[in-house]
């Protein structure tokens, strides 16, 4: 009793705080992300240590597993094909060669500037992948940006959420923990992908199933937004029982099939999507900021500082030029948007912590120090700048679509509508 009512301030807290500085952030026009990484430094040990690593106790990874759930879900279900399908080159490309290029980069440049062990530089450049709905959603919500760049951004931050999760518990497995090779990391892989697609897959159909039945009146919304809900969480649970971190990639997927499926009350679902994520957005991102070991960054030196540099300057704006290279939709103001906007978010801080744990339980203090404090290090700085100044990277570059009014909707007006409107800008007629 005592536990739950000590707790009980704690997460209250917390969840009005994250939707105090979401109503700041939409009055300033920042991304409500580097609100929450503030309000959470603040609550954590390093200010007033109202939240720890006690505060939860062994509730944490279940508590984050499941927002993650939900949040990913969210990101996937609003992610329509006919927009994938209008930046799929680009798309494709940011979660393939230029995720390989951020992964191969950043584990190299770990080793060589932090100087820590190739394992635990493979493990923090599989983290490091990830830049996830949690970070990209706030952002496209301040910088209004063209449909296939909005796309590809969004993309990647859901695809990339689920194969940097994956990866990096395989590699921390097969890898860092038991040393059984890469044969057995690829296998692991695919066997924790395929888990999590086919568990997706059946919660959607399941479901789908139910939606379609007589057993849910076609106008009841709020039994439809509760079913779809419990898609998310249903097929992420079902999947983590069977492999860890399998459940991420059940949760996209599940919410990828659904959102392309001709449902009842896709609004009502959508909106009650939104609400949901707003609430564990913020209680997970500040939850885990609390978690900052302010030390264990500093400790890592000026190494630290190349490394921010290395991912921002350097890998960042390579990949997005590999991503558009002849990709004529893409103007270069658009690429170089795509560059300087890769924010790190709740994948890599979820983990990253979880890994560290496990380090310094099984006695290696020292590479859990390191994990910790480089992933959070990156998230910080990637957050503070790339996300806090959104907005003025895109005037900046002038990626924002025109606004137009046509009054009048004879044939010029439908045809001048038609050509605006592919070209990505925002028409009302």
């Amino acid at each position: 009793m005592y536990v739950a009512s000590s707790l009980l301030p704690v997460i209250a807290g917390i969840l009005v705080s994250g939707l105090a500085v979401q109503l700041l952030a939409q009055r300033l026009r920042i991304p409500s992300v580097v609100f929450y990484l503030l309000i959470g430094v603040v609550l954590g040990p390093e200010v007033f240590g109202i939240v720890t690593l006690e505060t939860f106790g062994d509730g944490l990874e279940t508590i984050v597993g499941i927002s993650v759930a939900i949040i990913v879900f969210e990101g996937a279900f609003a992610l329509r094909l006919e927009r994938v399908r209008r930046a799929s080159r680009t798309s494709i490309r940011l979660v393939t060669i230029s995720a390989v290029v951020m992964f191969a980069g950043t584990a190299g440049a770990v080793r060589f500037l932090i100087g820590t062990e190739w394992e635990i530089a493979m493990l923090i450049g599989a983290l490091l992948v990830a830049t996830g709905p949690t970070v990209i959603t706030p952002i496209l919500e301040v910088v209004r940006v063209r449909d296939h760049v909005a796309t590809a951004l969004e993309t990647e931050g859901i695809v990339n959420d689920v194969t940097a999760a994956i990866v990096a518990v395989v590699i921390f497995e097969t890898l860092l923990l038991d040393d059984l090779g890469v044969p057995a990391t690829v296998f692991s892989f695919l066997e924790r992908f395929g888990v999590g697609v086919a568990a997706g897959v059946l919660a959607a159909v399941s479901i789908y199933a139910v939606l379609d039945s007589d057993l849910v009146p076609e106008r009841d919304a709020q039994a439809s937004q509760f079913l779809v809900l419990a898609a998310a969480v249903g097929a992420f649970a079902a999947a983590e029982v069977v492999a860890a971190e399998a459940g991420v990639a059940a949760a996209a997927t599940s919410g990828v099939i659904l959102g392309n499926l001709d449902l009842n009350n896709r609004e009502e679902i959508e909106q009650f999507g939104k609400n949901a994520t707003l609430i564990v957005l913020s209680f997970v991102f500040i939850s885990l900021a609390a978690l900052i070991d302010v030390g264990a960054i500093l400790g890592l030196g000026i190494g630290v500082v190349a490394l921010v540099a290395v991912i921002m300057l350097v890998l960042r704006p390579i990949g997005a030029v590999i991503a558009t290279l002849g990709v004529e939709q893409f103007t270069w103001p658009e690429r170089l948007f795509i560059a300087g906007v890769g924010p790190r978010g709740i994948i890599p801080a979820s983990v990253a912590t979880l890994f560290a744990i496990e380090l310094e339980l099984a006695g290696n203090i020292e590479a859990g120090q390191i994990l910790v404090g480089t992933v959070f290090a990156v998230i910080f700085a990637t957050v503070a700048i790339e996300a806090g100044l959104a907005r003025q990277i895109g005037q900046a570059l002038g990626v924002s679509p025109m606004r137009t009014i046509i009054i009048g909707g004879g044939r010029v007006g439908r045809a001048l509508a038609t050509r605006l409107e592919n070209r990505g800008e925002y028409v009302v007629v």
